[in-house]
């Protein structure tokens, strides 16, 4: 049984509020959503037109995929997000980059910016992960964030991951290194 006030406003049974975004140029409010309860759910994305009654969610619901970290642009209707595809392993759950995209608040469409294997990380660094989204710029040209590097290791037990704070060019795809964030794992 859900919280009667939450299906009014068609937030779905196991699931609450996380984080809560405004987008200004659509007049959209976003809301991250994350599991309640006792089953393990990914977070999701939905959306509402500020005087809608409703959400709705941006992406239709693949089991275990999640819609997460997003961040939007002040000067532009785009919302940035994370997708991953968890797996359960062991008593916890781990999650692999789907892909990094951006959302059409107007449009209702989706564009894949980047998957796990086409991730343009600087040298020497070889393989890697995003993280988290922290922030994306007015013009919606560049997006900050935290992301896990690898560079080429010759011990395959062990490979130190690098940690950055980093920011990514949209229009190249590029990610440039902002600051070490040694010793964490945001």
């Amino acid at each position: 049984m859900g919280i009667p006030e939450w299906e009014e406003i068609a937030i779905p049974e196991k699931f609450g509020p996380y984080r809560l975004l405004y987008n200004p140029p659509s007049e959209t409010v976003i809301a991250e959503l994350r599991s309640i309860g006792e089953q393990f759910l990914p977070n999701q994305l939905y959306i509402r037109e500020r005087d809608s009654p409703k959400y709705e969610p941006i992406k239709s619901s693949e089991q275990m995929v999640s819609t997460e970290s997003g961040v939007t642009s002040l000067g532009r209707p785009l919302l940035f997000y994370l997708s991953n595809k968890m797996t359960k392993k062991g008593e916890s759950f781990g999650g692999d980059l789907e892909g990094l995209y951006s959302f059409d608040l107007q449009q209702r469409t989706h564009l894949k910016i980047a998957d796990k294997d086409s991730l343009r990380f600087p040298s020497p660094y070889v393989e890697g992960w995003v993280t988290n989204l922290l922030d994306v710029s007015a013009d919606a040209s560049e997006l900050y964030l935290t992301v896990g590097m690898m560079s080429p290791d010759t011990a395959a037990e062990f490979r130190i991951v690098n940690h950055q704070l980093a920011r990514m060019d949209l229009q190249t795809g590029k990610i440039h290194l902002i600051s070490h964030l040694k010793g964490t794992f945001f």
